[in-house]
């Protein structure tokens, strides 16, 4: 009988030196894949803050090209361009298109 004892006592041995192994393993894991996505996550933080900021400026640029092509294309400049260049407006060619009505008109 004593045979039968021994032999679940070192099943059980072998049974709670692999729970520590593996535990030990699980947590070594846990802790540097941890590790490894705060680390990626603060990348991925910097690297949307410089889109952001890349993003603003040219914002700001759009706004200002926007402006000089409003300050570009308004009549009073095309006229004088027009005037320095020798050209005039000739009321009798200047023809006005209206839109057509969606009735089929």
């Amino acid at each position: 009988m004593a045979k039968i004892v021994r032999k679940k006592k070192k099943k059980n041995v072998k049974l709670i030196n692999f729970t520590m192994i593996f535990f030990m393993a699980s947590v070594l894991i846990y802790l540097a894949s941890a590790l490894f996505l705060r680390t990626y996550n603060n990348s991925l933080s910097a690297r949307k803050q410089v889109i952001e900021a890349q993003i603003a400026d040219i914002q700001v640029q759009n706004d200002a090209l926007r402006v000089a092509i409003q300050t570009l294309s308004t009549r009073d400049r095309v006229d004088n361009i027009a005037d320095e260049n020798g050209l005039r407006m000739d009321q009798d060619s200047i023809i006005t298109i209206t839109t057509a009505s969606t009735n089929g008109e």
